[in-house]
């Protein structure tokens, strides 16, 4: 089954779902549905080419734009992961044969040297894996404490951000969650870049866990420049960045894990610096 025919299938499924009463609707080369007998057929022209719909009684013109617009937002959204899983999958291979390589060497040279690099090179290994684990689409749940998390990410990041002479205090009651640990990990890691990016040299950034009822509340926060109102809206959007090496994906990874995981995220303007709020329950759905 092609790309094309995946996403023309599920947004079908999803009208049938809803009870949308459409005989058909067309994308490309795919049509799914029947085109007989009387109807009324829509054609709307979106940035992913003509999309028709074909419908027993007239609908709104409103109606018509809607569904196409959300159609055209699941082609963007199957491309992306399609995009996405290759790229893993392609760094994947080859971080597998180099991990292969330098147990050998490791087994081979007994050297204090080799052994110190040998560690370097193996936590690099793992922060990589843990990085592509993050634009996995399907969490692997377990349980563990995020102020915990929180404090490990905190150790990892201690020199690059000694370095940039900026202080990091991070506080907060054990607080255990069920999600994937691995995919939250990356979330922290992206705010935690994300804030110290702001801060030019000398500033302060905290991260504060709480627990409340049955979410848990991690915020990070700085002092740095804040981020203008009229930028705020596209932070979401993918590519978007006002970063000069930036790509304008990392908080769309936080956006989606954090909503896999049936949370919220939210940027909250501190005048001066910026907090980014993330809300995730304890206990997790299945997610299929």
């Amino acid at each position: 089954m092609s790309s094309q025919q995946q996403v023309v299938e599920s947004f079908w499924g999803l009208c049938r779902q809803f009870c949308i009463p459409i005989n058909f609707v067309r994308w490309g080369e795919w049509t799914h549905g029947e085109h007989q007998g009387p109807g009324y057929v829509y054609r709307e022209e979106t940035n992913v080419g003509p999309i028709s719909f074909g419908f027993s009684e007239p609908v709104k013109i409103s109606w018509v734009h809607l569904m196409a617009a959300f159609l055209a937002h699941m082609v963007h959204d199957h491309q992306d992961d399609l995009i996405v899983a290759a790229a893993v999958h392609e760094i994947r291979n080859p971080l597998t044969v180099l991990s292969g390589y330098q147990e050998l060497l490791s087994q081979k040279y007994a050297d204090p040297m080799w052994e110190k690099m040998d560690e370097l090179m193996m936590r690099i290994a793992e922060r990589l894996d843990d990085m592509l684990s993050g634009y996995s689409r399907t969490p692997r749940l377990e349980t563990f404490d995020l102020t915990a998390l929180c404090h490990d990410v905190g150790e990892e990041y201690k020199v690059f951000l000694s370095r940039r002479e900026i202080s990091l205090t991070i506080h907060g009651e054990p607080c255990e969650i069920h999600g994937d640990q691995k995919q939250i990990r990356q979330v922290i890691r992206n705010l935690l870049h994300n804030a110290a990016d702001a801060i030019l040299c000398g500033g302060d950034i905290a991260i504060r866990v709480d627990s409340r009822d049955d979410h848990a509340i991690l915020r990070v926060s700085d002092n740095g420049a804040g981020i203008h109102e009229t930028i705020r809206p596209f932070l979401f959007r993918p590519y978007y960045t006002s970063k000069i090496d930036g790509h304008g994906l990392g908080l769309v990874i936080c956006q989606r894990i954090v909503e896999q995981h049936h949370g919220t995220i939210n940027i909250v303007d501190l005048s001066p610096g910026t907090a980014f709020v993330v809300s995730l329950p304890k206990t997790q759905k299945n997610n299929r």
